[in-house]
């Protein structure tokens, strides 16, 4: 059986296992968004891009989850309401940090100046901050109740292949605009 290698080398080293999987669920978030959404060619793709996703997911955003995960398991209560007061610091405290720095690490991956990735930033987060309180504290009460400290990351991870290509569509899309008036 494939799972139960995969399974051990979880437990067995779980940084890496979930640095490699956040990045190929972040690259294939982005393709989807390229090929389904964007409707793109093959001939269109842009695989620099996709790699952009996969360096961002893997050695950006697993490697810090990963952390904030272990943060998150010292905070004490009851066991009843525990996960909802971790889902509550998650997304007051980390959730806005996070999303800014994401966005605004794309930007900078892509080439971008900080100052024009600060603009982007600041054009882009209270948007993706909205819709992320919207899809992200359910996907944290069930991975708070029920997952286990070493496959949180993971479970984040397959969650947020929907996220990915939201947030993939959302940075990587040239407003209706501005096509407009390139086009003009």
């Amino acid at each position: 059986m494939v799972w139960r290698p995969a399974l051990h080398l979880m437990k067995r080293r779980p940084l890496l296992s979930q640095m490699v999987t956040a990045g190929t669920l972040g690259a294939l978030g982005d393709g989807i968004c390229q090929m389904a959404v964007e409707k793109r060619k093959l001939k269109d793709y842009d695989y620099l891009r996709t790699g952009r996703f996969f360096l961002l997911a893997s050695c950006y955003i697993a490697p810090i989850l990963y952390r904030w995960f272990h943060v998150l398991e010292l905070v004490k209560g009851n066991a009843k309401f525990l996960p909802l007061k971790r889902v509550l610091i998650d997304q007051v405290t980390f959730a806005p940090v996070f999303s800014a720095s994401i966005i605004f690490n794309l930007r900078l991956l892509e080439g971008y100046s900080a100052f024009e990735s600060y603009e982007k930033l600041i054009a882009d987060f209270w948007d993706i901050y909205k819709r992320s309180i919207q899809f992200w504290p359910a996907v944290q009460v069930f991975n708070f109740y029920l997952v286990p400290l070493h496959f949180r990351v993971s479970f984040v991870q397959v969650a947020a292949l929907l996220w990915n290509c939201f947030l993939s569509y959302k940075t990587q899309t040239v407003p209706h605009e501005v096509v407009h008036a390139v086009e003009a």
